[in-house]
């Protein structure tokens, strides 16, 4: 009773005090949130690109639980995390010692466990919030005052996104489900379902016995996935036929295509849609085999527009193919891990080919490193508009609930040293103007050469504080967005007029970066 009123007593002094029924509220959840907010409050302190207090990133976690309620409201001062809820403050969590252990994490894990236990007992909302909910709304507060390229994904959209980049094990065929058995709306190229004859609008009996008539596409497609090397029995319905057949599949890794290569004139069109993990390698076979054509490789267009990015290393290899020795980028960072020097190894696969990029508002990323890479080492011609200006890096990092946590934690240099985040690409023949034939451009382009290269000297020079001097450079060449099929005509029309070619390559402004030369 004396503890009771000794409470009583201490709240009636406090201003806003409400009654409280525990000081944290254990649930299931609790060793699963600690793990992943550990993780979390690491990842952020010691690697993103600037430097962030643990301090910060635990005030922007608890915050992030407004999300899910948005009663909640979090303070701090330089020693407490003020924890106020419906006007109210409710409680004031000490901060860690700033000498403890170098900022222990567990000291940062635990406060931050506390503050949602204590936040439970006033929120009906937080304690009716699933697991994953709960720490969706913690790490994606953690990171909400980032770059805008910092984002949290759950378990699902972490393995579409792993999917996307890395491929699935089994036998390569999207399904609808719905009423009735489950259909084949789609069949990967070169996958072990069309090699075994499957088609759109088949149906799918059954899987390894397993009837699956009314079962969801989700259902049937997790029966599909297995161990690589490993058989699936199932059974068949056609389109265009009432005999069920049954077939038997070898499940292998399902890599989405990115490249799509035609031939015009023995020149290669690829169109590269993004960059996975299979991208490099299909481009250079597409290489390889237009290099077959009677008469062999006259030259290659390759398309970046709308790309907008995917993997870095990825990026590498494909400005590698072009490139004969030297470098293809560098990427900088406060994180030693996260540094590298990119160099080409020494064959280019289209033995000095004229080659020409397109480019355009949506061009990004890892996109714009292959272009940048290409015009700064003068080994190709870059045609369409001011590209988007992503130059920045992401780590991509699994956490113990099966999400990811995405972070920027380097940013990328061209050969010649100059960063294009937030600035982009500019191209040697910029295509935004409407209703200009391809021998007008290309003459206008080789007329104004000296322009486009001082254009360009002052876009490597640019001083990033200088907002204004940034926009009016991206002026002179509008971002753009869409496909125009001229731009392709004018590439192909260029790399048929060698002299023009040869003189929009060969850029006098692109000195290599100390920072190679001393490698």
């Amino acid at each position: 009773m004396r503890r009771v009123a000794g409470t009583v007593g201490i709240c009636l002094l406090l201003a806003g005090c409400v009654t409280q029924r525990a000081d944290v509220i254990i649930s299931s959840d609790d060793a699963q949130t600690r793990d992943v907010m550990s993780q979390t409050i690491e990842l952020v302190a010691t690697r993103y690109i600037d430097p962030i207090g643990r301090e910060q990133i635990v005030v922007n976690a608890l915050d992030g639980l407004s999300t899910i309620d948005p009663n909640i409201r979090i303070g701090m001062t330089p020693d407490e995390i003020i924890l106020g809820y419906n006007g109210k403050t409710v409680r004031n969590l000490a901060l860690p010692a700033a000498d403890s252990e170098e900022q222990d994490t567990l000291l940062w894990t635990e406060l931050t466990l506390k503050g949602v236990g204590i936040y439970r007992v006033y929120s009906p909302d937080l304690r009716h919030a699933d697991p994953l909910s709960v720490q969706s709304a913690l790490v994606s507060g953690s990171i909400k005052n980032l770059d805008r390229y910092s984002r949290y994904e759950g378990p699902s959209q972490a393995e579409t996104a792993r999917t996307r980049r890395d491929g699935y094990i089994g036998v390569g065929v999207r399904l609808i489900g719905g009423d009735g058995y489950p259909v084949i709306k789609k069949v990967h190229e070169d996958s072990p379902a069309a090699k075994a004859g499957l088609n759109i609008g088949d149906q799918l009996i059954s899987v390894n016995g397993i009837n699956l008539y009314n079962r969801t596409a989700t259902y049937a497609s997790d029966l599909l996935h297995g161990e690589e090397g490993t058989r699936v029995s199932i059974e068949i319905n056609g389109a265009d036929s009432p005999v069920v057949t049954p077939v038997e599949i070898m499940r292998e890794r399902v890599i989405g295509r990115t490249v799509f290569a035609e031939i015009r004139d023995n020149i290669l069109i690829a169109r590269i849609a993004s960059f996975n993990s299979a991208t490099a390698q299909a481009l250079g076979d597409e290489i390889l085999k237009a290099d077959l054509y009677p008469g062999g490789l006259r030259g290659v267009i390759l398309d970046l527009r709308g790309n907008r990015g995917g993997l870095l290393q990825q990026g590498v290899e494909v400005a590698d193919l072009f490139i004969a020795g030297g470098p293809i980028a560098n990427t900088r960072s406060r994180v030693m891990a996260a540094r590298h020097i990119f160099k080409a190894d020494a064959e280019d696969l289209t033995r000095g080919a004229p080659l020409v990029v397109l480019i355009d508002g949506r061009t990004a990323s890892s996109a714009e490193l292959v272009a940048a890479a290409l015009q700064d080492r003068n080994r190709a011609v870059l045609i369409g508009s001011t590209s988007f200006g992503k130059g920045s890096v992401q780590a991509i990092n699994d956490l113990s609930n099966k999400g990811t946590l995405t972070f920027t934690w380097s940013q990328m240099t061209a050969p010649s040293g100059y960063t294009f985040d937030r600035i982009g690409l500019f191209p040697s023949i910029c295509t935004t103007a409407d209703g200009v034939g391809p021998d007008e451009q290309i003459k206008s382009a080789l007329a104004h050469r000296d322009d486009m290269v001082a254009v360009m000297t002052k876009w490597r020079k640019l001083d990033y504080q200088n907002e204004q001097a940034r926009q009016d450079l991206r002026k002179v060449c509008p971002a753009r967005q869409g496909i125009d099929e001229n731009d392709i005509d004018i590439a192909l029309e260029l790399i048929k007029n060698l002299p023009g070619y040869k003189d929009l390559a060969q850029l006098p402004i692109n000195e290599i970066a100390d920072t190679f030369a001393s490698q």
